[in-house]
């Protein structure tokens, strides 16, 4: 998380488990297809566990290998497995919601967003040396310097693309909580935006864990229907 170590450990602690639980009852309530996006809280817990480490060496001091391990590890979530994981979601839930033609306009997206996050990955797992992780305000920024990165972490046309390939597809399915949970988070794009520009991955990404827990609420319709 973007505030201390234990509140990331802590976030991690709640969400991990929120995810496994979601997808046990996806899995138990004839609702496999929502099974990945049941599975997202526990990936954003593991995420807040990675910074919480990354929070660790940076409070002693730039605590290597810790710090380089953890930086490329927190951005491994930030610039590809969220352009990976979410378009996925979103073509699985499809599947079992919406018409065919709006399952292969997903399965588009979703291999492009894949391509895209992939690409965006590797100078980063290649070149540790490149993300420079420091403190400011007391929030974690991820410096990334290549043209690449800063393309899309500091030009809005880059950014617009980036949250697109979130947002979109989950605005576009039928379910009408799936569309909440997308509007959610393009509402946290700006709230994050106008308030923690600088921080932006830290800041968003605790944010999305946070609403993350929403997910649960969506799987467990079917048994709140029945109660």
């Amino acid at each position: 998380m973007c505030f201390s170590a234990s509140a990331s450990f802590t976030a991690a602690a709640v969400l991990v488990p929120i995810g496994f639980y979601g997808t046990h009852i996806a899995r138990t309530t004839d609702q496999k297809a929502y099974a990945p996006l049941a599975m997202t809280p526990a990936f954003f817990g593991t995420q807040q566990f990675v910074e919480g480490l990354q929070w660790i060496a940076l409070d002693n001091g730039g605590l290597e290998p810790l710090g380089t391990i953890t930086a490329r590890g927190f951005l491994f979530f930030a610039y590809c497995f969220w352009m990976v994981w979410i378009p996925f979601c979103a073509y699985s839930i499809s599947k079992a919601t919406d018409t065919e033609a709006l399952q292969k306009r997903l399965k588009w997206v979703w291999i492009v967003a894949s391509i895209l996050g992939i690409g965006f990955y590797i100078p980063v797992f290649f070149h540790p040396e490149l993300v420079q992780p420091a403190v400011e305000a007391g929030r974690i920024v991820y410096n990334v310097d290549t043209i690449w990165h800063n393309f899309v972490n500091t030009e809005p046309l880059g950014q617009l693309v980036y949250w697109g390939f979130i947002v979109l597809p989950l605005v576009a399915l039928k379910d009408k909580g799936v569309k909440m949970f997308g509007v959610l988070i393009f509402i946290s794009i700006f709230l994050t935006w106008f308030t923690h520009s600088q921080a932006f991955n830290s800041v968003w990404c605790f944010y999305c864990a946070v609403l993350s827990i929403f997910i649960l609420w969506i799987i467990n319709r079917p048994r709140l229907k029945h109660a």
